[in-house]
């Protein structure tokens, strides 16, 4: 069975992670234990849909060289669905899926068929898998809910001493209620929260109290920053997908507590466990955030339990390795009910010149 990895950006290097400077990565370690091609569409951060329909058409292009591809997303994957769909070519497909409610992507899974061209659809949490199954009717069969945790290995205690508390990244960031909960607190805040990815600054510089700073960090300084911190802060925007995910499994495998949004995505305690391995608080209430931050800051015992009880889930299940030994399966298994060599059976299909490896 000939696998293939699409990805709309590109993948990481192989070096910076052997290095020890970058976490281990997903699709690397997929690859190689698949024996499968990486497909690579633009620029490492690009988003947007032009990129994924041009990295789609890439793969489908070479669908000759597999049988079974993974895609990374829905802005790569949907487009490959009905490529495949439209010159009735089988491939065994599975497809990561990301947020599914936008109109257009039900639009694509629901009324031009795309769906029927997907052999999995891979969702990373429980909100996402309720609206796949019951609001899109995928079949259950189709579904799989699998977290995307991080390398434990990577993200390690190291031990240095706890002095003030610090928050990461980007997308759906509630950054503005982050810092009204802090305002006048005697307590230092540090927000590594940049990307030459980003059009907009969620922390602009003249917002800032004096106790808030802003830092650019890379993997090691982000690891350094998350170590000595008491604990971690992730405030976000009510939204129904998994955004500050990556973020709460780099956290809980430092072995630090979290306080969260309790967002439609993260009410499930998917990751985070309400007064077990951190704190869930409502979006957009900085007074209840300010309540749960100074309730960890003032009882350190709490927040290093919390911690302690994070990084024991990890190194349990919650871990960059279960993910990929779980993916492995998803993948395997369509390559087992697809039976052997995949063929495009359609005369008619359109004639696409196989583009170069």
């Amino acid at each position: 069975m000939r696998y293939a990895i699409l990805l709309a950006g590109r993948a990481r290097r192989r070096e910076d992670v052997a290095a020890g400077t970058e976490p281990r990565r997903d699709w690397l370690e997929l690859a190689d234990a698949l024996g499968a091609q990486l497909i690579e569409g633009g620029e490492a951060g690009r988003s947007g849909a032009i990129p994924g329909m041009s990295a789609a058409w890439r793969a489908f292009a070479r669908r000759d060289e597999y049988d079974v591809i993974v895609t990374d997303s829905e802005r790569t994957g949907l487009p490959l669905a009905l490529l495949f769909k439209l010159t009735r070519t089988r491939r065994g497909h599975v497809m990561i899926a990301h947020w599914l409610r936008p109109m257009r992507k039900r639009l694509l899974l629901r009324l031009l068929g795309g769906k029927s061209a997907v052999d999995r659809v891979v969702v990373y949490g429980s909100a996402q898998e309720r609206f796949a199954l019951e609001d899109l009717g995928l079949p259950r069969a189709k579904v799989e809910l699998v977290l995307h945790a991080a390398d434990a290995e990577f993200w390690r205690p190291i031990g240095q001493a706890p002095s003030g508390i610090c928050s990461a990244g980007l997308e759906r960031r509630d950054y503005g209620t982050l810092i009204e909960a802090v305002r006048g607190l005697d307590l230092v805040v540090t927000v590594a929260a940049a990307s030459a990815w980003s059009r907009n600054d969620p922390l602009p510089d003249q917002t800032l109290p004096a106790n808030v700073v802003k830092r650019r960090l890379d993997y090691r300084g982000l690891r350094d920053l998350y170590d000595r911190s008491e604990f971690v802060v992730v405030p976000l925007q009510d939204v129904d997908f998994q955004a500050g995910s990556l973020v709460m499994y780099e956290a809980m495998a430092m072995g630090k507590a979290v306080i969260a949004t309790r967002t439609r995505a993260h009410r499930d305690g998917d990751i985070v466990r309400d007064g077990e391995t951190g704190l869930l608080v409502p979006p957009g209430d900085p007074g209840a955030l300010r309540e749960a931050i100074v309730r960890l800051h003032t009882d350190p015992a709490a927040a290093r339990r919390m911690g302690e009880n994070a990084r024991r889930v990890v190194e349990a299940s919650l871990n960059h390795d279960t993910y990929v030994r779980r993916m492995l399966q998803i993948v395997r298994a369509v390559g087992d009910e697809l039976g052997g060599p995949a063929r495009a059976t359609d005369p008619k299909a359109m004639p696409v010149r196989t583009g170069s490896r």
